[in-house]
């Protein structure tokens, strides 16, 4: 249903808010976005800008140069990397155009609307600099107005990590953005002085002793090693010079987890390799994290989650992802014949990337499978070409790994192992089924091409058959 222009700009600068459907590249390169019908004004001064706000995905966008200005900031912009910088007090900011992945800090943070280049103008999101730069940000449907109002007293964000997170590191790096506190050397700094001091940062120590504190002189990251996995708290504080609390009282107190880094393998398809058929058939080996199904949790916990799946499609979208939850291979089917991207990646149960990422991407082709001989010809090939072959199965591995037959020729598979195996082609050509300890499963490969085969069970098992 089409909303109403007062619909539409009463949504205009609530968090959450669904986009409209531009894409990033799109919002990088923009020379149509509409003109906002806003004012904006600063502790009630009206801001003139050179050009025009604009809307973009139902929120504000003004030019990077004018919004820096009046919040006191510097601004630099990189025309080849497409790179907006903003310092200001100790805090850095980097926001590459057409990227809702940003930098502050050191930490990286995530928006809803990028950055944007419009008519070859740096555009910013004007609520997420603001309030990143400790300034309210207020929204007036009435009057058509977005109110910034600035605050003098000493205030901070933790950028990361953020409340109730998992990690997945021993090695926790706490990102803080201070504002209206001039951070300072200690050492060189003793005298208490209103509006000047550094931050005490305690992780699962004593609160109480500021000697117990890290202490944070500048913008640069605080870096914590040889964390164990478990529950941990973190506690904020803004102190002066003399590392006493500031009046009033600055504070934070963040309770996340961490954990061991879990290994993703995608074993096929393999990277470069050409795939016959328009089946593919994805497997992969995850040790470390176990898969569930999103749809029956509630919350998200540690070393639990699914894995997102593209193949060709935008990698920034999570609803465009096939979700994993289970070990068993997944097979996309009708692709076509090409060159193609897949990326695997081991998100939460809300479908959020873990911390730090754990992402495989593998390009490979596809292409239609060779044509078959005609009947008189295959019949003479194979009549002269035919050959039994054997292939071990063994320690969980096919032994050869790799074997080349000629047309016609017969290849039996013998399970040497304890356990059931199967032989799967990765096209879905054929499927043995479960073959048990001591038994044997053979076939004749009548046609040429590569076969790319591997055991359902134990997908990390692969081998190749390439008949000639």
């Amino acid at each position: 249903m089409k909303k109403t222009m007062s619909t539409f700009v009463t949504g205009l600068l609530l968090y959450g808010m669904i986009g409209v459907g531009v894409s990033n590249a799109q919002i990088a390169t923009s020379v149509g976005a509409p003109t906002a019908n806003l004012e904006v004004v600063l502790d009630g001064k009206l801001i003139d800008f050179v050009k025009k706000p604009v809307l973009i995905q139902n929120h504000l966008l003004v030019p990077s140069e004018s919004l820096s200005k009046v919040l006191g900031a510097t601004i630099t912009y990189d025309n080849v990397s497409k790179t907006i910088k903003i310092t200001k007090e100790h805090n850095t900011y980097i926001l590459p155009i057409g990227s809702k992945a940003v930098t502050i800090n050191g930490a990286t943070v995530h928006l809803e609307t990028p950055a944007a280049l419009i008519n070859q103008v740096p555009y910013l999101p004007i609520r997420f600099i603001s309030e990143n730069m400790g300034v309210e940000v207020e929204h007036n449907q009435e009057t058509r107005t977005v109110a910034l109002k600035t605050n003098d007293s000493p205030s901070f964000n933790v950028l990361f990590p953020n409340q109730n997170e998992i990690l997945y590191t021993n090695q926790v790096k706490v990102s803080v953005a201070a504002f209206n506190h001039e951070l300072t050397d200690f050492r060189q700094q003793m005298l208490p002085k209103d509006g000047q001091g550094h931050i005490h940062l305690w992780l699962d120590t004593d609160p109480s002793n500021p000697k117990l504190a890290y202490k944070m002189i500048d913008g640069e990251p605080a870096v914590f090693d040889n964390i164990e996995p478990g529950q941990h708290t973190l506690t904020v504080q803004l102190v002066g010079n003399n590392h006493q609390a500031i009046s009033p009282e600055a504070k934070q107190v963040i309770t996340f987890t961490t954990a061991a880094t879990p290994s993703l393998i995608v074993n096929g398809p393999k990277e470069g390799e050409v795939i016959y058929g328009d089946k593919v058939t994805v497997s992969s080996e995850l040790t470390g994290f176990k898969l569930s199904d999103f749809r029956k949790k509630g919350n998200v916990t540690a070393e639990e989650g699914h894995l997102h799946l593209w193949l060709d499609t935008d990698v920034t979208n999570p609803k465009l992802a096939y979700k994993q939850i289970t070990g068993d291979p997944v097979t996309f089917e009708n692709v076509e014949p090409g060159d193609h991207t897949l990326t695997v990646q081991l998100v939460g149960a809300n479908h959020k990337p873990i911390i730090p990422v754990v992402k495989k991407v593998v390009h490979f082709k596809t292409a239609a499978k060779p044509p078959q001989k005609s009947t008189g010809k295959t019949t003479a090939k194979q009549t002269n070409s035919e050959k039994t072959y054997t292939v071990n199965i063994e320690s969980f591995a096919f032994k050869p790994g790799s074997l080349t037959v000629e047309v016609g020729s017969t290849v039996t598979f013998k399970n040497l192992d304890d356990v059931d195996h199967t032989v799967t082609a990765k096209d879905g050509s054929f499927d043995s089924g479960n073959i048990g300890k001591g038994k044997t499963y053979s076939m004749i490969f009548k046609n040429e091409g590569e076969y790319n085969i591997y055991c359902k069970p134990h997908n990390f098992m692969v081998g190749t058959i390439i008949v000639k």
